[in-house]
Parts: C-alpha cells; structure tokens; sequence
C-alpha cells in the first residue's frame, strides 16, 4: 500500500490535475483524481495496454467525437428508484449526455477491434456491446432545450393549450388597449402602458384615482403613487387565462412523469454506457497529456532493475523550455547513492524516479523513452523534506529519525525508498554512522533505495559495499555551474568551496577553509578527481571509437547499395539483351513463316540458313536442362524451342538432327530439341490420327496435325496461324489441332481465333475415338 503522504511529495497529484485539464466532464475528473497505483503487476499492465489500444487507435488517424458533457451520476442514482420525477432542466442534463453517447458510438465499434479495450468494454457494458439510447435522444430532443425549457412539440396537447393560452393573452393586451385609450379613464392613467404584476395583465392609476377604474389592485408602486389595477372588464378573460395555465402546467407535469419513467426503466444501461463515456473521456485525456509531455508507456519488471530513458519531471517541463533528462540504469544493486553540488538536481532526480515509477504502477504512460524499463513496486516510502514541529516539540533531526525509523520498519522486497540528504541536521560523523547503517540494512531487506548525501562517509561506504552503487550529479568547473547530468559510477564533491569563491566570498576565508578541510581529504579527493578525469578521457575514447564504428557502418551501407545498383543494372542489361535477341528471332520466325506461305517447296537452303542463325542466337538464352542425344531418337516427336515449331526425328548424326515437320525439313542441335513424345507414343498417335484422316478422305501419307501441348498462348498462336496458312496453300481441307484438355484456356483461345480466322469453314472438338476434347478438327475454306 503506498500511502497519500508519499504520493503528494512526488507530486503524483499535480500530475492528475494536469491530466484533469484535459477531461471533458467532473465525472471524468473524478475519476482521474481516483486513479491509484495498482495492487499488483498484472493489473498495471492492463491498464497500459489498454492506454496502449487506445493509442494505436488515435496515432493511426482514428478519432474520439467527445465534447463537454454533464455530470449526471446523482441523477442516475436517483433513476434507479421507483416513482422518479425529474424536472424539466434535470433531463437537459440527460439530453446532453445522450448527444455526446450517440457521437461516440460509431467510435467504439472500431475500438472493439482492439484486444485490450475490448475486454474492458465488455467489463463495463455487460452482454449489450451498443452505445447510445436513440429513442430516448429523439424524444428529450422535441421535449427540452439546452436552457432546460419544455419545448411546444413534447406534445399535441400542450402545443394546442400554449396556443389558446398566447390568443387568450393577445385578447386581454387588445382590451386592455382600448380601456387605457378611453378618454374617461385617461384622466385617471399614472402612464400609458400595459404591464404585468404577480402574472396578472394591470394598468398603472395614479393611487388618488385607484377607486375610479372598476377593478382590483394587484400591486403598488415602490413610490406609493402608482396602483397596478386589473380592470374588473378583463376578469372573465384573465379567469381563462389562468385555466389554461394550470392545464398547460398538468399536461408539462404528465410530460416529464413519462419520460422520467422510461428513464428508470433503462437507468441500469444508462448506468452502464455513463461508465464508459467517463472511461473513454479518461483515456483520452491521458492520451493528450502523453502527447504534450511525449509520455511513453514503459515496461514493467517484477526483477530488481530500473531503466530510464530520456526522463524528465513533467512539472519541469512546465516551468522550464530546456530539461535536462534522466538517463539512469541499475540492475542487481539495490542502493544507489547520488552524490554533487548544491542546487545540482540530486534531490529533483531522486522525485523523478519516484514520481515516474507511481505513474507507471498506475497505468499511466510517463515522460521518458518507451525503452525504459521500470520496476513494480507494492510500496513508496519518501524522506524528501526534514522540517520540524512546534506542536510536537520536534526538532528537524528528530522529524527525520522518526521517519527513517517508520521506513525501516515496513520496507520489504518489492519497496521504492527515496531518501534524501540522509544523515544531516546532527553531527556528521554520528549521522555518517547512523545513514550507512540504515542503508545497509534497506539493502538486506531487497528493495530498490535512492539516496542523496554530501557526506564523504557515507559516499564511501556506498563505493566499497556490496550491492550498492555510486553516482554523481556533473559539474562543469570551468563555469562553476551544475549540469543537471547524473553519472553512474562517479565520485565527485560537493564544490562547497568553489562556489564559494565564484560568488565572492573572501579568498582569506576560502584558503583558510582548505587548510581547515584536513590534508587526508585533500589527497582523498585529489585521488578521485584523477579517477574522475581518467574515467572522462576513457568516455571520450569510447565516443570515438562509437564515431567511428558509425562512420564505417554508413560506408558499409553505401558499399551495399551500390553493389545492388550494380547487380540490377546487369540484371536490366540482360534483360534488355535477351529481349533484343528475341526480337531478332521473332524477326527470323517471320521470315521462315512467309517462305511456308509463298510455296511448298520453297529455297530450303536459305531455310535452313535462317533456322541455323536463329539457333545460333537462341543458344544464349536456352535453360541449363539441354536434352542429350540419348534422351531424342529417331522417331520422336520433338519442338525445335527456338523456332517454336513441331515435327518427327529423321537422322541424328554428330549432335544435330534433322527434322520432318509439316511442310519443310529442317536440321537442328539436339540441345535446341525438346521431345514431346517418344517413337512408340508417336507411331500410336499417328494411327490414330490416320484414321481420323481416312475418314474424312485425306491421303494417308500425309500427317495433318498441328501439337501445342504445353505451350504458351501466344506462342500457341504464333504457330496455329502458320499452320492454317500451310493447310490452305497445300489445299488440305481438314487439319487437327492437339492442344490437351488441363484447365481449358489453351482450348478456349485456339477456339476463339479460328472462330474469326477468314481461312476457317467450320470447326469442332474431335469425336471420343479422335481424342474428344483434348482436340479441334478445323475445316478450310
């Protein structure tokens, strides 16, 4: 348990307010004046996740429709009762926050989509994950206003009555008019005008003339001249009057019962979403408070570590444009000792660590890099400010005592002590004695003690003992001014002296007072000032060599980036290479495609000619895989990949073979062939083929096909067209295409070019013994 007293001297509380500021309601203020340090880890890690949720909501573009809402808890206890009635300007309370629910709740259907705020949601609202009470907003809409009047449309009725009530008015003003008008009442007139008194419509008589108009005085001037009359002709019409009043006032107080009534009939859910409004208002007020201070949401540890990245007090960040941050980490030492001059930071750095632990502990996102790490604590005990008491008859020193003797006696494992100037206001060699006693025995009991001191012992006894550590806030001697830098591992002291003599003081009383200082401590500090100077040089090396290590890595990623700017510009040459020749061999492929068109038996050397340097260019481009001579024999069905064309394996001599294919022969490298089916497969297919051709009385000697299994599309079409052309000049009538059945698209687009090809009569898939699908049996013009 962390007691308020420890809490208020870290500040805890200012730093609620700061996040109050940024509510939208007191109920939310409330709620974030009751935010306290969590009783266990778990439960603070959940509430950091949450914020984290939320957070990753906003930072991505996500938005929160909150504006300024009332607070209604008070009414919604009393909603809850039966018989309830609430008056007319209690349920523009109810309006206003119902207007704010329904804005919000396009919002937490996206929040919904977020782990953490979603169990929390479901925490709070229950089975029913919906927000707002659309029917209840319409109707408190056409019944209140803002300025909590009932409006004419609560109801049929009361518009009618609010009418003959403004006609019966305007009929009284109208007589009233006439009478003042008359020349024998004129006379009797204190002024001319029509006016109301105790809600009644009167004229002013002068009060010696008050019996001579016919009526009853509703009122008197302050003056004791002036007779406010309601003539006695009006009386019928100001009786009416006030019967229509009091119905329009039965009929607003029928009104309000109703609603009120729904209102306790739904007052639990309303109950429930008000929770979640002041929720959602709570986290977006911590979410724009870490924005204008940069809070991060720190990690917690159970382990005897503390790390703290860039932190900075958030009250300094007010008062102050440049704060200096807290770079601090101590991990497997329990005692930490921080050393230096007066108006340093040691006592500021020590309220840091508190403040920023207890905020962590409570869920709260704190003023320092999302990389530190802070320790979960179940206890804060502060010794900050050593001030006596009168009443008590206490001295400051006894104030101290007593409290360092509380603070021993209920530290445990998982406490954060903070004790500041430990051991003053006594002698100090006794108060050296008593602080390292209590530091040491604060260090067996296993919990995390800051300390700030000025006395020697005492730094001493921390640098030698183990589980404690040193430190020291820095001091530019130079200037004679602190740095507001803490240093672990660093002696210094407190330069009592030197600011001394900075500000004047007389140099026969500083040299005195080093005479005076003792020569053991002279040496004593003399020796920690090498170490401390040894220790600044050793930095700067280090810095250097981090300078370095930087320069180097900055190079090696140049390096790397210019090796890939390398690698692609080949890989793009290459590209550019292979399409070049590919054009070259489409161009060769052409050529070849025009000598099938002019004749049958066209010049087959320069045929030949053109298929060698077509091969020649290819065989830069061909894959790894070639085809050995043993792989193709004589009767296999091959494609020439270079060419694109099919045909039957003649000869194979010395690694080139020679190929039948439609209309020409053609020699070709065995590593230019690829098989499409063996001499076997070939002899099957080709009977079978022949006896599609006998019956439809084509000449057996002549294989009319054209194979494109496995080929690309436009590949494929390359070389149906070449193939329609060599059937049409060969005066073939009847071809067939094998281009397999797989999943149809090389099928669907042969099909779709012969069905607008001007050399195609008809075409059809081939008959179940001609290979069914898996073929098309064309028919030329």
């Amino acid at each position: 348990m962390i007691k308020k007293k420890a809490l208020q001297e870290l500040d805890y509380f200012k730093v609620l307010d700061l996040i109050e500021e940024f509510s939208n309601s007191e109920a939310t203020g409330k709620a974030i004046k009751q935010i306290h340090p969590a009783i266990s880890i778990e439960e603070a890690e959940r509430s950091l996740k949450e914020f984290e949720d939320i957070k990753d909501y906003l930072d991505k573009g996500g938005e929160i429709f909150l504006s300024s809402f009332p607070d209604i808890s008070d009414l919604l206890h009393r909603a809850s009762k039966e018989g309830v009635f609430f008056e007319a300007w209690e349920l523009t309370k109810f309006l206003k926050v119902l207007r704010v629910l329904d804005r919000l709740s396009p919002c937490i259907e996206k929040l919904l989509t977020f782990p953490n705020l979603t169990i929390k949601i479901k925490e709070i609202l229950g089975n029913y994950l919906t927000l707002g009470q659309p029917y209840l907003l319409l109707k408190l809409e056409n019944t209140v206003d803002e300025e909590g009047n009932i409006l004419d449309t609560a109801s049929p009725m009361l518009k009618y009555l609010r009418k003959q009530v403004k006609i019966t008015e305007e009929r009284i003003k109208e007589k009233l008019e006439e009478i003042i008008n008359r020349k024998e009442i004129n006379v009797f007139l204190q002024d001319r005008f029509i006016t109301k008194r105790n809600d009644r419509w009167v004229i002013p008589i002068r009060m010696d003339s008050k019996g001579q108009v016919k009526g009853k005085v509703q009122d008197v001037s302050r003056s004791g001249e002036t007779a406010f009359v309601e003539p006695e002709e009006i009386a019928a019409l100001s009786k009416k009057l006030e019967e229509l009043k009091l119905e329009e006032r039965v009929e607003e107080i029928r009104i309000l019962r109703e609603i009120s009534d729904e209102i306790h009939n739904i007052s639990s859910t309303l109950e429930r979403e008000f929770a979640l409004l002041i929720y959602i208002d709570k986290l977006y007020a911590i979410y724009n408070f870490s924005n204008k201070f940069n809070a991060q949401i720190p990690a917690l540890t159970k382990e005897k570590q503390i790390r703290l990245i860039e932190a900075k007090h958030p009250l300094l960040l007010l008062s102050k444009t440049q704060v200096e941050p807290l770079n601090l980490e101590l991990k497997d030492k329990k005692v930490l000792v921080i050393t230096g001059p007066n108006a340093g930071g040691k006592t500021v750095t020590i309220k840091t660590i508190g403040l920023l632990t207890a905020m962590a502990i409570s869920g709260l996102p704190v003023p320092a890099s999302a990389s530190s790490i802070v320790p979960f604590v179940s206890s804060i005990y502060v010794d900050l400010y050593h001030e006596g008491s009168i009443e008590e008859h206490l001295s400051s020193f006894a104030s101290h005592v007593i409290t360092l003797r509380e603070i021993v006696e209920e530290a445990e494992s998982e406490s954060l002590i903070l004790l500041d100037e430990i051991g003053t206001n006594t002698d100090p060699e006794e108060g050296s004695a008593l602080a390292c006693a209590i530091i040491e025995e604060l260090r067996d009991k296993g919990g995390f003690t800051f300390v700030t001191t000025h006395l020697s012992k005492i730094k001493l006894f921390a640098a030698t003992e183990e589980g404690m550590e040193v430190a020291a806030m820095l001091f530019d001697e130079r200037t004679m001014t602190p740095l507001y830098r803490l240093s672990i591992g660093s002696l210094t002291t407190s330069y009592a002296l030197e600011v001394a003599k900075k500000y004047g003081f007389p140099e026969k009383l500083i040299k005195r007072a080093y005479e005076l200082k003792g020569t053991e401590d002279r040496k004593l500090y003399d020796l920690m000032d090498s170490l401390e100077r040894a220790k600044e040089q050793y930095r700067e090396k280090i810095e250097d060599l981090e300078k370095l290590q930087r320069t180097l890595l900055v190079e090696k990623e140049r390096l790397e980036k210019e090796f890939i700017r390398i690698e692609e510009k080949k890989k793009k040459t290459i590209e550019e290479a292979k399409t070049e020749a590919s054009s070259l061999i489409q161009k060769i492929k052409k050529e070849i495609n025009i000598l099938y068109e002019e004749a049958k038996k066209a010049d087959k050397q320069k045929l030949r000619e053109l298929s060698r340097k077509a091969t020649e260019i290819a065989k830069v481009f061909l894959p790894e895989d070639r085809k050995t001579a043993e792989e193709i024999r004589v009767g296999d069905l091959v494609k020439i990949k270079t060419l694109n064309l099919s045909g039957k394996v003649l000869t194979i001599e010395e690694g080139r073979a020679k190929i039948q294919t439609d209309t020409v022969q053609i020699e070709a490298g065995i590593e230019e062939l690829e098989k499409s089916m063996s001499q076997d497969e070939a002899k099957r297919e080709e009977i079978s083929i022949r006896k599609v051709f006998n019956k439809r009385n084509i000449e057996d000697d002549v294989l009319r096909k054209l194979d494109i299994r496995g080929m690309r599309v436009d590949e494929a079409l390359s070389l149906l067209e070449s193939f329609l052309n060599g059937l049409s000049l060969n005066e073939i009538s009847v071809g067939v295409i094998i281009h397999g059945i797989g999943k149809g698209i090389l099928r669907e687009a042969v099909r779709e070019y012969l069905r607008n090809h001007p050399a195609v009569k008809t075409f059809q898939k081939g008959k179940p013994e001609e290979g069914g699908d898996a073929v098309t049996v064309v028919e030329i013009k």
